[in-house]
């Protein structure tokens, strides 16, 4: 009953990782050549550099047209997040403690990235 209820677990994990995966094509196609659990982190680690690069420039972009208070508060909110997101993920890292749990760790990172520097592009606008 455990081991079953830990399997079930492990694959919506895994099926949840993957759903970001069909919003990115570089993702998608690394993850379907990808034959070990190192190889699915990986693919993750490379596009969390991607969307870590995106995500910066959108802080910098979204700091630069605040003014006053507001520019302190982004700066307060983004450490926050910051904070937030690393514990979120480390916890979502750690749900079974099989190999699987590296995956879900590293997409969470990925995916709470990318929606994050979504949500700065968004508050400046296009």
């Amino acid at each position: 009953m455990i081991r079953t209820t830990i399997a079930a677990s492990a694959l919506l994990l895994a099926l949840c990782a993957s759903a970001y995966a069909a919003d990115n094509a570089a993702l998608k196609k690394c993850m379907d050549s990808a034959n070990t659990t190192a190889d699915m982190v990986n693919c993750n680690a490379r596009q969390t550099k991607v969307q870590d690069e995106r995500l910066n420039r959108a802080y910098k972009t979204a700091l630069a047209a605040q003014e006053g208070a507001r520019k302190q508060q982004l700066q307060d909110v983004q450490r926050l997040w910051i904070k937030y997101r690393d514990a979120n993920c480390s916890f979502a890292g750690s749900a079974t403690g099989g190999t699987i749990d590296q995956v879900n760790g590293s997409g969470c990172v990925l995916d709470m990235t990318q929606t994050r520097a979504q949500e700065l592009e968004d508050l400046v606008g296009p």
